[in-house]
């Protein structure tokens, strides 16, 4: 587990609410990884938060539906998300500051929190999100990326060839930005603008 030092100075004092978004995509927990998955294509999202009477209870990620269902070659519309959600759900408060939302992601090795107010669901916030906001909370959460994907979540190609399974989310080796898709390419994960200043595409 990666420490910080308490004293690290916040740029501005945001909080959660400042940055999450509140466009949210939310499941029953007896809906299908099919269902799901349709959901997670036509809202271009990563995740959708399960609920359960209301509640929410759980989360499926893209990666979820690709160890649980499709590695294993199962029907789709034959799991439940209720049997796919990563559970209990780790939540955050609209009011806590950003600097600790992104602790609770390291200390946890999560890359979103669903933002509770009471019980009511209200926001989602991301790595993403935090990344855009801090050149501190941008330090600490590439440690949470390299920790997730310490030698890349899926393997790459060819040299000079994109496979399909390349696309992760991270820290573009070239401009050494944040970005929601990077492609491996011989083992060098770019983004799609960095991605023509390689030799093999000149």
């Amino acid at each position: 587990m990666i420490e910080y030092e308490r004293s690290m100075p916040m740029e501005t004092d945001i909080s959660v609410s400042d940055v999450m978004s509140r466009k949210l995509i939310t499941a029953d927990v007896s809906e299908t990884a099919e269902t799901i998955g349709s959901k997670m294509a036509a809202s271009r999202t990563g995740c959708v938060i399960v609920i359960r009477d209301a509640q929410p209870v759980g989360i499926v990620t893209e990666r979820d539906l690709v160890v649980k269902v499709i590695s294993k070659n199962l029907q789709p519309s034959s799991i439940q998300a209720e049997a796919l959600m990563s559970t209990p759900l780790i939540t955050v408060p609209p009011e806590k500051s950003a600097e600790l939302a992104s602790r609770e992601m390291v200390r946890h090795r999560i890359r979103r929190l669903p933002v509770v107010q009471g019980k009511k669901l209200i926001g989602i916030v991301t790595d993403s999100d935090l990344l855009s906001i801090s050149s501190e909370l941008s330090e600490i959460l590439r440690d949470l990326i390299r920790q997730n994907n310490p030698q890349g979540e899926f393997s790459g190609g060819k040299e000079g060839i994109v496979s399909p399974d390349s696309f992760r989310q991270g820290i573009c080796e070239v401009c050494q930005n944040f970005k929601e898709s990077l492609i491996n390419i011989d083992g060098t994960y770019v983004c799609s603008r960095c991605r023509d200043e390689l030799p093999f595409f000149q």
